[in-house]
């Protein structure tokens, strides 16, 4: 029962009829407005001076934006003890107190984008850091964790002054106490019996990295930067002897300290071998972890189903390509793909560029530089990743690649071009730099099912470009069904590991259920990474899913009004949003034509 019908006394009454009387008073539209937007710019002005690290990847001149630089404190970032962590909840706490004040009605439509937005992501963070999951977060994941993102982090620092290099070396500096504090949460999480990674992988890459001491490519890339920010002779010398000196008494000791450590876990034996499911709040936490990197509220059940349904949809498809074309697709089988003709990752762009016109829209700047990628971080497989551009920056795209022997005219070089390039990653961020407003969504709205979703979506639908090509429409549909059969097979199995509680037998035997046969060593690699790496691959799959799922719907309603490059603008026009936004501007696609 609604509790005001339980006021009985003749004052309560009283009251309501002469509310009912004088009338209630609304709060100006306008006010609200005004003071959402304070809400927000402080936000993130609060957040930038709080972490350098976002300043320098986001903010060409921090001034412009309100940020003032000597409360800001240059450093590789927050440590990662209770201490700092306690008080950094409670700023989260006040700050979502303060945003739960707001009436959403009264906002504009692009604030309620970034109203959802925030909320999304902050409700999300204050329940996964309560009490009950502290030290469930993995630091040292086997393929992005803190060991993979400080090589990538020096070899990239773009240096456009002195002053920018003295900033950078300070950070170089800080790399052993900043990895220390990493390091001292690890013990404690080990201790706990919460620590959960491919302890070998880790070992393995920080000794790569020391092995190579002052001769490490990243070393080689720092100084080259130097050299790039504009001084010259004695100076720029003075400055890469700094870094060389610093390098080899923080950095290097960094990944010492990294090595040894786990070794002495490892010796120990307190790393867990299973998933989140064997810890004792492990499934809860593992959904807020999905959900975190979908970019939705859908429950592990929900993706499960998700996932099971597209798979048996790919599986019918992709048996259908392959009956009524057998020798068309047979070079999948064979591994022996035809060539696309592609003689470079220019001539690739250049052409995408091009032909992308008559479904996405227009872009005004897409210009990019290629760049070879780090040494030390191309040894690990990675084909080509895009560097997130300054919001106020140069306005020209980076793609590093990878300089160990990629094969240009590939489909599957083409295929993650696609991705990371053209209509992907590289169009998508020149799009949002052109159209979205919101600086929080630009640079602090974390959704990475979107970002990855999205380029996962361009790469699929660029591959009938390659017809052109004389590539077989057939044998690119099975390729295609192929890459989203497996990608299913892999969201599944992350979910029987981590909230089914899958070992490694059961693990190899769904894989069997599926037709899938592995070898024992390659079941056990793929168990170790997927276990180390929890939900790392659902930002793509399911992200992509649900792009495709919107798609479809606007393509079932409108028929033959349906328009892919009207569509393509919807689903861009937000920026990065959660899905439940993204959809709502699908819908007003739909109803408007």
């Amino acid at each position: 029962m609604n509790r005001f019908w339980k006021k009985t006394s003749l004052l309560a009454l009283s009251s309501t009829l002469a509310l009912s009387l004088i009338g209630c008073s609304k709060p100006d539209a306008k006010e609200e407005q005004k003071a959402f937007a304070s809400f927000m710019k402080d936000e993130f002005v609060d957040t930038m001076e709080s972490e350098y690290l976002l300043i320098n990847t986001y903010l060409e001149d921090p001034k412009a934006y309100g940020i003032d630089m000597s409360k800001v404190k240059v450093n590789l970032g927050s440590r990662f003890d209770a201490k700092t962590a306690k008080s950094d909840y409670k700023e989260m706490q006040k700050a979502y107190e303060e945003f739960e004040g707001f009436d959403r009605d009264l906002l504009t439509k692009e604030q309620q984008d970034e109203y959802d937005a925030y909320e999304f992501q902050q409700s999300l963070a204050l329940e996964m850091g309560e009490q009950e999951y502290d030290y469930y977060a993995q630091l040292f994941s086997s393929m992005s964790g803190l060991q993979f993102q400080l090589p990538t982090l020096f070899a990239d620092w773009q240096l456009d002054s002195e002053e920018e290099v003295v900033q950078m070396l300070t950070c170089l500096s800080d790399v052993r106490a900043y990895v220390k504090s990493a390091l001292d949460y690890t013990k404690k999480q080990s201790e706990k019996n919460l620590l959960m990674t491919d302890i070998d992988a880790v070992i393995e890459y920080c000794d790569r990295i020391v092995a190579s001491g002052e001769n490490s490519s990243v070393l080689t890339s720092i100084k080259e930067n130097i050299d790039k920010s504009g001084m010259k002779g004695e100076q720029a010398n003075i400055y890469k002897e700094q870094a060389r000196a610093v390098f080899t008494e923080s950095f290097i000791p960094a990944y010492q300290d990294i090595s040894a450590t786990m070794k002495e876990i490892k010796k120990a034996g307190k790393n867990n071998s299973e998933g989140y499911a064997k810890f004792e709040n492990g499934k809860e936490y593992y959904e807020l972890f999905v959900q975190q990197n979908i970019g939705s509220d859908k429950s592990v059940e929900d993706v499960k189903k998700m996932m099971e349904d597209a798979y048996d949809e790919y599986l019918r498809e992709m048996t259908a390509v392959v009956m009524e074309n057998p020798e068309e697709v047979e070079p999948i089988v064979s591994q022996q793909l035809p060539s696309t003709g592609y003689k470079s990752y220019t001539e690739i762009l250049d052409d995408m560029k091009s032909k992308i016109t008559k479904e996405y829209p227009k872009v005004k700047n897409l210009e990019y530089n290629i760049k070879n990628m780090n040494t030390e971080v191309a040894s690990d497989g990675i084909a080509a990743y895009f560097v997130i551009p300054k919001m106020d920056g140069n306005p020209v795209k980076q793609l590093r690649v990878n300089p160990n022997g990629a094969d240009p005219s590939s489909i599957s070089t083409f295929s993650t071009v696609s991705h990371e390039g053209f209509p992907g990653h590289m169009y998508q961020y020149a799009y949002m730099s052109e159209n979205v407003d919101s600086n929080f969504i630009k640079a602090l709205s974390n959704n990475l099912a979107y970002t990855e979703g999205y380029a996962v979506y361009a790469q699929m639908n660029s591959l009938k470009y390659l017809e052109d090509k004389e590539i077989n429409s057939a044998l690119l549909d099975a390729y295609r069904l192929n890459e989203l059969t497996t990608y299913c097979v892999i969201v599944l199995a992350d979910i029987g590991i981590h909230y089914e509680g899958w070992k490694l037998d059961e693990f190899v035997t769904f894989f069997q259920d599926k037709g899938l046969y592995l070898p024992d060593d390659q079941a056990l690699e793929m168990y170790n990474q997927l276990q180390a790496n929890p939900a790392a691959f659902m930002p793509y799959y399911v992200g992509y899913a649900e792009f495709k799922e919107l798609r479809e719907n606007a393509e079932t309603a409108l028929g033959e009004r349906f328009d892919v490059k009207e569509f393509n603008q919807a689903i861009l026009e937000s920026g990065t949003v959660p899905f439940e936004v993204v959809e709502r501007h699908v819908d007003a696609y739909i109803e408007a034509k």
